[in-house]
């Protein structure tokens, strides 16, 4: 009997030396586990953090872009305003002359009509006028706008490019 107490106290005592060593080796496994995961979350919150400054400084390159370019827009559409008024005021000064298919051929006088005539043959030629430079101003501003628009496209690809947030395709 006091040998099997002996034989049962020395198991219990190897026993628990394995199993405690056994245990302490997944410890040691677990704990380098998860210094591999903070390290990788690590470089994932510098990747990240790299990533939103990118983001950031194109945004604002994009938002000085989009401001120049409004400014532009303004010019050019205060600029056909302008060019709208200029060849108003040149056709009614003649020193601007409609192209032949603008200016309308009049017909001569009627009996007694001469005053009606020309009265009416100011309010054409007027009407003419503001027909001719309605079109040369449209054509300003619809220039602008396409400019704009062109220049807006350009400029959030650029940002887009910069951001890293696009892929190139490789030259062909």
């Amino acid at each position: 009997m006091l040998l099997a107490l002996l034989v049962l106290a020395f198991g219990y005592r190897w026993g628990g030396s394995h199993w405690r060593g056994e245990y302490q080796a997944e410890v040691q496994a677990r704990a380098t586990e998860n210094a591999q995961h903070a390290a990788l979350l690590q470089q994932l919150a510098v990747a990240t953090a790299a990533v939103a400054a990118k983001a950031r400084a194109a945004s604002t390159a994009l938002a000085a872009d989009r401001q120049a370019n409004d400014t532009r827009f303004k010019k050019a559409q205060d600029d056909a305003n302008r060019a709208e008024r200029d060849l108003a005021a040149a056709l009614r000064r003649g020193s601007v002359q409609l192209r032949p298919e603008w200016a309308c051929a009049a017909a001569g006088a009627g009996a007694g009509g001469a005053a009606v005539f020309t009265a009416g043959q100011d309010a054409a030629s007027e009407l003419r006028w503001a027909g001719a430079t309605h079109l040369v101003a449209g054509g300003d501003r619809a220039d602008a706008w396409i400019g704009w628009l062109q220049q807006e496209l350009i400029d959030t690809r650029q940002a887009v490019i910069a951001a890293g947030c696009a892929i190139e395709a490789p030259d062909r």
